[in-house]
């Protein structure tokens, strides 16, 4: 029954944000969202609308070989598409997946905008999914991402060394981070005591 989630998959909203399933035709409002900063750390650069547009299409394309859910971010007050995200390496029957490539628009990032994406994507997984395990890696070198990813509650599981090679050539090295089940109710809390101050 859960692989419907591919054929249908879920949107995910709060009052302020909302995930919508990633469509081609999402490409142009992407790119308006983008900036070539965004990308610096990740597998891609995209400047053009021919790079979002391939960039959205292998996502979507994921989702239809059954491994991934990748969302589009909207900002409900503006309703507007302000960034990305999604599920992917989904194993239904091992509970686990990671959860990454995920972007904003500039002026969105430091915001309550990356909280309100992993708390509804997390609650999704562990409450909905039931999953085991879900996973986030993030360049080594990135240490805003790091310490974003640490304030969630995920622990470091280490280093994975020449982890991919980035568009430009940079082999990078990975720090690998995961949230396990049982540990779930305990972040859920932290996401709340977040919220309460904003």
């Amino acid at each position: 029954m859960k692989n419907n989630i591919f054929h249908s998959p879920p949107a995910l909203e709060n009052e302020k944000i909302k995930l919508i399933p990633l469509e081609v035709h999402h490409s142009a409002a992407l790119l308006e969202a983008n900036d070539p900063e965004i990308w610096r750390f990740m597998f891609n650069e995209i400047t053009t609308l021919e790079q979002m547009d391939q960039w959205v299409t292998t996502a979507v394309r994921l989702r239809d070989q059954q491994t991934a859910l990748p969302f589009a971010v909207v900002l409900k007050e503006q309703n507007r598409i302000i960034g990305s995200t999604r599920l992917f390496e989904i194993n239904l029957s091992q509970k686990s997946c990671e959860l990454g490539s995920t972007w904003y628009s500039k002026e969105n990032q430091r915001s309550f905008v990356n909280s309100s994406c992993k708390y509804l994507i997390l609650r999704y997984c562990f409450e909905e999914l039931g999953m085991m395990r879900v996973q986030l890696k993030t360049d080594e070198r990135n240490l805003r991402s790091q310490k974003a990813i640490e304030r969630l509650g995920a622990v470091k599981e280490g280093v994975l060394r020449k982890e991919r090679i980035l568009s430009g050539g940079y082999v990078r090295n990975a720090v690998l981070y995961s949230i396990i089940d049982e540990e779930w109710p305990a972040v859920k809390a932290g996401f709340a005591l977040r919220d309460s101050k904003y």
